[in-house]
């Protein structure tokens, strides 16, 4: 399946692009997660996961809906889906 990934802020310069268009064979953010992962070398996954969870402040939306209100890492993906990476930012 095709899926789209944004990535804001930082993340845009760990993995090297605002936007990635990804082709994956499991169907879980976790599993695309892992795929990011691998190519960027392992840059990815410790900015966005500590303890095998999603970092508190680390916001992901799948179609444009927190995953915290679905099913976690385990949400499901389909094809087509867009899916949006935001690191912890602050302010003041």
């Amino acid at each position: 399946m095709k899926v789209k990934v944004e990535f804001f802020a930082d993340l845009r310069e760990k993995v090297g692009s605002p936007v990635m268009e990804l082709e994956i064979a499991g169907g879980t953010l976790l599993d695309l997660i892992e795929e990011i992962d691998a190519l960027t070398g392992g840059a990815f996954m410790k900015n966005v996961l500590e303890g095998g969870k999603l970092k508190d402040l680390v916001k992901v939306l799948v179609n444009g809906r927190d995953i915290r209100g679905l099913r976690g890492l385990e949400t499901g993906l389909d094809d087509g889906d867009v899916v949006s990476f935001f690191p912890p930012v602050a302010g003041g």
